[in-house]
């Protein structure tokens, strides 16, 4: 039967704590994995013009980003998922609009990121699930962030995460460890696809590993 480790260790001078409960057993193992390519140079180092239009300067005009695009835009503070945009005047600004998540950013704020979401094939119910952890691994950036927006077939949201690298503080932060007493996030209509996004310069992948019991 295959079974997933969930450790948790603690270590102080003179003193080891160990979670001896973190063994989890299930029927069915399911590996979901996303490579992801690094975002073009004009898509990162944007400046936000105004918050209430969503109005964000690119450094450049050759950003990859068409109108219609539905991106995740990034900043040192948060991120704001599933924005519909529009490319304006000389191409270099974008207004980015609706979503979810964070609110946007304080105006002159610099540092964004402006990714265009990715499908992700995946299908699970979470319902079935005994554990589920989400990962992100970038070998070249490790303050590099991503994030998940898990949908049903009518593409509303079941749940997202935010990621961040997998040996940043919160690495593993997305596991959940339903057999163990983790509330579940993913339980309602079953997961039939994903969104996924990073704000990195450099390629990397991101991870959904599913434990499911017997359907």
């Amino acid at each position: 039967m295959p079974q997933a480790q969930d450790m948790r260790s603690f270590g102080f001078p003179g003193y080891t704590f160990n979670d001896q409960s973190s063994a989890v057993e299930f029927e069915s193992a399911l590996a979901y994995t996303k490579a992801l390519d690094g975002l073009g140079t004009n898509q990162t180092n944007g400046n936000m013009q105004d918050t209430s239009t969503g109005a964000i300067l690119m450094p450049g005009t050759d950003h990859g980003i068409t109108n219609a695009s539905t991106v995740d835009v990034y900043w040192s503070a948060g991120v704001r998922y599933g924005l519909d945009c529009v490319v304006v005047g000389s191409n270099a600004t974008i207004t980015c609009g609706n979503g979810a998540g964070d609110t946007l950013p304080a105006n002159t704020t610099n540092g964004i990121a402006i990714a265009v979401q990715i499908d992700w094939e995946m299908d699970f119910d979470g319902d079935d699930a005994q554990i589920i952890g989400v990962f992100y691994r970038n070998a070249n950036d490790t303050s590099a962030k991503a994030h998940v927006d898990f949908q049903d077939s009518g593409s509303a949201s079941v749940n997202e995460v935010d990621l961040v690298h997998e040996t940043a503080n919160g690495g593993c932060g997305q596991i959940v460890n339903i057999s163990g007493g983790d509330t579940n996030d993913y339980t309602g209509n079953a997961v039939a696809a994903s969104k996924v996004s990073h704000d990195s310069l450099n390629a990397a992948t991101a991870y959904c590993l599913v434990g499911l019991v017997a359907l």
